[in-house]
């Protein structure tokens, strides 16, 4: 698939020989590889071209979704899906709950299930973990050297609280994606898909020590500090956790 033709706001793709209309609010991601963290993975992960939301999904995208599912508001919301910390930002359980000034910020206290269904109810789904990484390699607009991206990764790493910005305010990656990095951690579909347990039927195993002090030993890249949090963070999860800085943004093949 590749860019064909732009009309008005339209952005046009040739995919076979069916012309294709970008999805409103998605950025075409083109099909590459990137190198995988864990050694004993492929040295190239080769990632399909797919869309993914421009930024991350808001207060205010999530709202409509509440308002059109119910089930899904925190009033109504069973623990076996989200825990009780799920959307406690929000300002009660009624149809309008959220300040005005935080309608345009990424929506957090998510959980995997909630995340999960209100993309079903877009039409998209959550990336996967390679394709969300993959997409997070792009540098920022204007910047060729890695190092840039490095040092947003851990100025981010290293802030504590703090108030989270309107989403597509911190930075833009030459995909067009913004703020893949420095705002919120995001579900990815497969958050789960690596364990450090002895029952790993059907995922990929971290190996022995990913998480602890011989950690460098099992990565590509023993300096990428980050993203060894990163792996770390999605390893502590379970599908019904929230966190203030836990939101996701939709994909689609």
């Amino acid at each position: 698939m590749h860019p064909l033709i732009r009309t008005g706001i339209l952005l046009f793709w040739l995919q076979g020989s069916v012309l294709v209309a970008q999805p409103t609010g998605m950025i075409f991601v083109p099909a590459g590889s990137y190198v995988p963290f864990v050694k004993g993975e492929k040295q190239q992960i080769r990632v399909n071209s797919f869309w993914m939301d421009e930024k991350q999904v808001t207060n205010a995208g999530f709202l409509e979704f509440v308002k059109s599912n119910p089930q899904w508001s925190r009033g109504q919301m069973k623990r076996l899906f989200a825990d009780e910390d799920y959307l406690s930002h929000w300002n009660g359980d009624g149809a309008d709950p959220v300040f005005d000034e935080d309608l345009d910020k990424p929506v957090v206290n998510m959980s995997w299930f909630a995340a999960k269904a209100y993309c079903e109810w877009a039409g998209k789904r959550l990336p996967t973990m390679h394709e969300w990484e993959y997409a997070a390699t792009s540098l920022p607009v204007g910047e060729s050297d890695s190092s840039s991206l490095h040092n947003i990764i851990a100025n981010w790493y290293s802030r504590k609280g703090g108030e989270l910005d309107t989403a597509g305010s911190v930075y833009k990656n030459q995909l067009g994606l913004w703020d893949m990095y420095g705002q919120v951690w995001e579900w990815v579909y497969d958050f789960n898909s690596i364990v450090s347990n002895d029952d790993s039927r059907n995922q990929e195993e971290a190996p022995e020590g990913l998480f602890c002090g011989s950690a460098s030993l099992n990565a590509n890249d023993a300096s990428d500090y980050a993203t060894f949090i990163r792996y770390a963070f999605r390893g502590s999860l379970k599908g019904n956790y929230t966190t203030r800085k836990l939101g996701f943004r939709c994909a689609k093949p």
